[in-house]
């Protein structure tokens, strides 16, 4: 990419800045540094002024860089570009570098506070003991203690990052936490009944105007009230121009105010709010924030300070480039770029219905709980995708391998203390479980969350998911560390492959190279904590994605349409594509990679390698699979080997229809591939106005049979008391539909005229039965 003088004149020629800011920002050594420097000395409007014509100038001059277009170019910087041909940093994996970083920083809390017991277990008096101590409370912890001071040196040092890259947020000593309200809670309580409980609970020497002034009666109430409306409405009462109560105009207007502005008098006070009218434990409150904050960063050190405005500015001048180019812009690459923006900006978290959201997130989260129990051992093809792309990278696939088995067999609280240390957090820490990201949008807190989280960690899901992704990132690390001593031009052919993807130069590595190293078990890794880290932890983050298929923002975009959560549409397309997202993650990841290799011959090795690795690991899977169904072996002929293939993921989207498992007694393939979601939503119709109809007209029903396989598919279960589940619920259904035995009988015959297999504890049989054969 060009260097900064072209994006400069550019901003001197539109007026945006004057020759001497110009000047002096061409004669820096770090431009960015200069940018930045510049802007800490202006007014608030002269600085923003100052970042967003920088900004838009060197955007524009990376969207016009991008072989294939200005528009693919824009859709780069939003997320990944999957025909990796963008060298620069795109908003989505921005902010999960600065969210690894931040996270690092408060590493030692998170190990103290983290669940543990599949989820099910959290140091709750601790929780209460930290958010005292960060009110200024002694207590009786040293390790709280140092945890307290921590996150307020991370809040502020979250603070300084977002100014320095255009933002503008003054320092408050009185803000210590964030609040993450529920919506639905609140507005059930109502506006009254929530003013006069928070009223009670805050400082009101803290609650002041624009002035400084302290507010009387009247304002605080008008002011509460204003609260209480931008927390319903999801601030839309901002955007609609609603008045802002008298003397509050910058307190109250700005995003997330209401944060910054409820002061409560003592931590009892907050924890007791929190517990009323909180979304989660303190411990998610905290690392929802850091990944929020994390985000803000991204989109204003990419954007600008109205992220908005610049998009759509910027799109405006993507699709005229491609215009005049003769290869005009396609609507849906148009749309795509917009549902990406929408999803890297939180846009698509936001809508008018959002308690409708809510029931609907609900039951998909009981949903996983019923039907991904077993998606661990359809996993293991991840160690495919981790070789390969640890080939790729010039990696030692071997030593990635033992790595994972290690951590996952044998991870200490010691190992992983020392990885977040060194910026490897992943997603156990963060206050609950995410490896179900991987299958299906997830989202929330409360008890269906939670049931969800315990059955993933209690199948090993999430803790094979999190080692494969650590031993990666940890491998990544140390394959930097063992190459400090060399200069560039010596590096490894893949590696310095990878740096030009990723848009590092010689000085990045040369600064890069001097940065201490972590040291854990007497192995040094690099470490990616470091200011100088940036370019290389968004690169190992990137690339651990393709390690252990991950959906990044395109993929996410993909899945909702980029409609938001709170809409009816957002909550079909979120439910249509449950358990779709890993198919697509795997074309958007290695399929796009093998095809987009420079020749034949590359193309041909990458995919031919993709195909065979991660068949052969989908055999293991599916054998896998059928033992923990109480199958015996299946012959290893010409149909196995199909199967296997899709399995493994290399045919992509087909693979979501052995993955999901929603098959098992007959259902039909349209309604497998309609998802769960459909599946479960057909099933509750005929329960209920099925039978119903079948009543009025006066035909016989079978209530008592279809109740008992409906509250079998929503019953949550891991792939290790399957057999015993099901057991117990077709012996239930056998006494409550005896034409069930029928039904049986069938499956048992199928599947030994499709596959020639038996069953070493076949469907119906009892724990009794199935063990004294």
């Amino acid at each position: 990419m060009a260097s900064f003088d072209y994006c400069i004149d550019q901003a001197l020629k539109g007026g945006k800045i004057n020759k001497s800011v110009a000047e002096e920002i061409k004669q820096a050594q770090d431009p960015e540094a200069a940018i930045q420097e510049l802007a800490a000395n202006y007014s608030r409007v002269k600085r923003e002024k100052l970042v967003d014509a920088v900004r838009i100038a060197v955007n524009m001059e990376k969207m016009q860089s991008h072989p294939n277009g200005a528009v693919a170019g824009l859709q780069a910087l939003l997320s990944r570009d999957i025909k990796m041909k963008a060298g620069y940093a795109n908003i989505d994996y921005l902010a999960k570098t600065y969210e690894k970083k931040f996270l690092a920083q408060f590493g030692d809390g998170l190990s103290i506070f983290r669940t543990r017991m599949f989820g099910l277990s959290q140091d709750e008096e601790g929780l209460r003991k930290f958010v005292r101590a960060v009110y200024g409370e002694s207590v009786d912890d040293p390790e709280i203690m140092k945890a307290a001071k921590s996150w307020l040196e991370v809040a502020e040092d979250m603070r300084v990052t977002f100014n320095s890259k255009g933002g503008s947020i003054s320092k408050n000593e009185n803000w210590l936490f964030p609040q993450n309200h529920d919506i639905r809670a609140i507005t059930k309580a109502g506006k009254e009944e929530w003013i006069a409980y928070i009223s009670n609970r805050l400082d009101r020497n803290k609650m002041l105007d624009d002035a400084g002034e302290k507010l009387d009666d009247t304002q605080l109430a008008e002011s509460l009230s204003y609260v209480y409306d931008t927390i319903t409405s999801g601030g839309m009462n901002k955007a609609q121009g609603l008045t802002i109560p008298r003397g509050l105009g910058r307190k109250l207007s700005r995003k997330g105010s209401e944060e910054r502005f409820l002061y409560f008098n003592k931590a009892d006070d907050w924890l007791s709010y929190q517990n009323t009218f909180g979304k989660g434990d303190p411990l998610t409150t905290l690392t929802d924030h850091i990944m929020a904050r994390s985000n803000d960063i991204a989109l204003v050190e990419t954007l600008g300070t109205n992220p908005r405005v610049m998009y759509d500015a910027l799109k405006n001048q993507a699709k005229q480039l491609q215009a005049q180019s003769g290869k005009a812009a396609s609507e849906p690459a148009v749309a795509l770029m917009d549902a990406t923006y929408k999803t890297v900006s939180g846009e698509i978290n936001g809508g008018d219905f959002l308690t409708l959201a809510d029931g609907v997130q609900f039951v998909r989260n009981i949903q996983v709980a019923s039907k991904l129990g077993g998606a661990f051992l359809a996993s293991f093809t991840d160690v495919a995708t981790s070789a390969l792309t640890s080939h790729y990278n010039g990696m030692s696939a071997t030593k990635v391998f033992k790595r994972h088995m290690q951590l996952f067999a044998a991870g200490t609280e010691e190992d992983r203390k020392a990885l977040a240390r060194m910026g490897l957090i992943f997603d156990t820490w963060t206050g609950r479980a995410h490896s179900q990201n991987r299958f299906s949008d997830t989202y929330g807190t409360g008890a269906s969350a939670k049931t969800a989280e315990v059955v993933l960690r209690a199948s090993a899901l999430e803790p094979w998911t999190e080692a494969g992704r650590k031993a990666f990132g940890m491998e990544f690390a140390g394959l930097l560390s063992d190459n400090f001593s060399k200069q560039m031009d010596q590096l490894d052919p893949s590696l310095l492959k990878g740096f030009e993807t990723y848009g590092i130069t010689k000085e990045d590595w040369d600064a890069f190279r001097k940065t201490g190293t972590v040291d854990i078990r007497g192995s040094k890794f690099a470490d990616l904590t470091k200011d100088k880290s940036m370019k290389f932890h968004r690169m190992i983050l990137t690339e651990t994605d393709f390690a252990v298929p991950t959906p990044d923002a395109r993929v996410r975009a993909i899945a909702t349409g980029g409609l938001e959560r709170g809409t009816v549409w957002g909550q079909i397309s979120r439910s249509a594509m449950m358990i779709k997202s890993f198919p697509i993650t795997m074309i958007t990841t290695h399929l796009y990679r093998g095809a987009t290799q420079a020749t034949t011959a590359g193309r041909v090795g990458y995919l031919s390698t993709l195909m065979g690795a991660t068949t052969l690991m989908g055999a293991f899977a599916m054998q896998a699979k059928d033992a923990a169904k109480g199958r015996e072996p299946r012959d290893l002929d010409g149909g196995f080997w199909a199967q296997a293939l899709t399995q493994g993921g290399g045919l992509g989207l087909f693979g979501d229809f052995i993955l999901s498992d929603v098959n098992r007694y007959g259902q039909g393939f349209a309604m497998t591939v309609a998802g769960p979601m459909a599946s479960f939503a057909n099933d509750t119709f005929d329960l209920t106005f099925g039978n119903l109809a079948e009543i009025v007209k006066g035909e016989e029903t079978n209530i008592l049979g279809e109740g008992v396989k409906y509250l079998e598919d929503i019953s949550p279960g891991t792939w290790q008391t399957q057999l015993m589940i099901d057991s117990f619920y077709d012996n239930w259904r056998t006494m409550a539909d005896p034409d069930y035995e029928k039904t049986l009988n069938q499956i048992r015959r199928r599947r030994m005229k499709e596959y020639n297999q038996g069953y070493w504890w076949a469907p119906g049989e009892t724990p009794v039965e199935a063990l004294s054969e």
